[in-house]
């Protein structure tokens, strides 16, 4: 600091003092407070300096401080504080693992050496006793040839034959049955093994023949049992049994007369188309068939006459409701017949048993009359 500036400072503090002391003993409030006289401005000269002194302040002159402009501040960027994480404890539940259990290696088993089958030599036929016959009808043959001993069937067209017994290691015998649909047909012979099922084809054939009566009224009720119309002699849908059981009569060589023909749809008696005429005609003629009841079934036979009268009607009803012709007959284990049928209608070609629909309708309880059944077995 300069000693005229030092001076300048000393003078306007003695000011200032002045001030406040005339403030002081001005008058009470509200009075004019009297304006003080300001104060020059002091000029130091040389020759107007204090001697100095060992102890004293140098003195300054009366020069104003200059008004110094502060510098632009420049902003100031605060960075964001961080806000510390933190990590929150979480505790750890213990799961229970359960134990680790190793299965044994099993002992590995020794592949068993298979053991080869002795071969068996197959049957072989080599003669039948006779090779052609009725394809209605049964009939006993027999066969000869070598290793019947592992002999297990006999077919014919596919068809097992009945009651085969081995007599030897070269002979067996059977009883060949009809053909299956009663058609003429040659057919292949073949052999079943114990030792394998397959049928096994041979050298031998018989023939099927349609030869007598019965053949023809077998044949011709195969050959139409699924026919729903017939330009010969008509058909009455929902009702053709009895006029197709009287068709195949006529195959088998019965005659048309005054009581009983068919010339064509319409042209007909009603003892050939009815059910229940045809059983009253058959009555009146022994000569050609005889009635048999349910209980004299055991005398039935293949291309007898057969009629239902179904349960649920009155005691007085006498009419019978279906009629067919026998079409294969089965001894049953206890001996007694079972008949089936082939008929129009209920359209099948064995239709039955007749100890399965007895026991049938047995169990419905029908209100009415039971389930009757009678037969004609034929003569001519």
């Amino acid at each position: 600091m300069t000693a005229r500036t030092s001076t300048y400072t000393a003078a306007l503090a003695a000011a200032v003092v002045t001030t406040l002391a005339a403030l002081g003993a001005a008058g009470p409030a509200g009075a004019e407070t009297p304006t003080p006289t300001p104060t020059a401005s002091v000029t130091s000269s040389a020759s107007a300096a204090p001697k100095a002194t060992p102890t004293a302040a140098p003195t300054s002159s009366a020069t104003p401080t200059p008004t110094v402009t502060p510098r632009p501040t420049a902003p100031v960027t605060v960075p964001p504080i961080a806000t510390p994480t933190v990590p929150v404890a979480v505790p750890t539940v213990p799961v229970a693992t359960p134990p680790l259990r190793i299965a044994p290696t099993p002992t590995p088993t020794a592949t068993p050496t298979p053991t080869r089958k002795p071969v068996v030599p197959l049957p072989v036929a080599t003669a039948i006793s006779k090779h052609s016959g009725r394809s209605a009808g049964s009939r006993t043959l027999t066969i000869s040839g070598s290793r019947f001993k592992n002999l297990a069937g006999v077919q014919f067209a596919g068809t097992p034959v009945a009651n085969l017994v081995v007599l030897s290691d070269t002979r067996v015998r059977f009883l060949l049955q009809s053909s299956a649909d009663y058609q003429g047909r040659v057919a292949t012979v073949t052999l079943t093994a114990k030792s394998d099922p397959t049928p096994r084809p041979t050298k031998l054939k018989y023939r099927y023949i349609v030869d007598t009566k019965l053949d023809r009224q077998m044949a011709y009720a195969f050959q139409n049992w699924n026919n729903s119309s017939n330009r010969t002699f008509g058909y009455l849908s929902g009702s053709d049994c009895a006029n197709f059981t009287s068709q195949t009569l006529l195959a088998r060589g019965w005659q048309r007369s005054s009581a009983w023909f068919n010339y064509g749809a319409g042209r007909w008696s009603g003892t050939w188309v009815s059910s229940t005429a045809l059983s009253s005609w058959l009555k009146t003629r022994p000569d050609l068939a005889t009635r048999l009841t349910y209980s004299q079934r055991s005398q039935v036979t293949v291309g007898d006459v057969v009629q239902f009268r179904w349960p649920g009607h009155s005691k007085k009803y006498s009419s019978w409701d279906h009629t067919g012709i026998v079409s294969k007959v089965v001894v049953l284990p206890n001996g007694t017949k079972d008949i089936y049928y082939v008929a129009h209608t209920l359209n099948r070609q064995y239709g039955g048993g007749t100890t399965g629909l007895a026991a049938y309708y047995a169990k419905q309880k029908i209100k009415g009359s039971t389930l009757r059944m009678q037969f004609f077995h034929l003569l001519k």
